[in-house]
């Protein structure tokens, strides 16, 4: 995610799937599978948590769920248990959310370039 965010870009949680199974040499996540589905968000969602110790960004913005769609649920949910987003905001607000996290993602990396 992060060479993504220098990048100033997105990444499709396909796309990510791919570099994570071939980087960590393992099988890729099973998207059929409600487990699999589950096993990435915990993944993406340790991510997030270990590096709010030194950033106020949530760095998993910059994986979507297609070219034309934002994050998927687990962002939002993952937002609200950290008190980063207010419980049940609209699909406006969240769509707001997520883009001043994706700014302050790119923003962050691209002065570590």
């Amino acid at each position: 995610m992060v060479h993504t965010a220098r990048r100033q870009e997105w990444i499709l949680y396909s796309d990510l799937n791919r570099e994570v199974s071939e980087d960590a040499d393992t099988v890729p996540f099973d998207f059929s599978r409600d487990t699999d589905r589950a096993a990435l968000g915990t993944l993406l969602a340790d991510i997030v948590k270990a590096d709010l110790l030194h950033s106020r960004f949530m760095v998993s913005s910059v994986v979507k769920l297609s070219a034309s769609d934002g994050p998927g649920d687990g962002f939002y949910s993952l937002a609200e248990n950290l008190g980063h987003l207010e419980a049940g905001a609209s699909e406006d607000r969240k769509f707001e959310f997520w883009v001043e996290q994706l700014k302050l993602t790119h923003d962050h990396y691209r002065r570590r370039v």
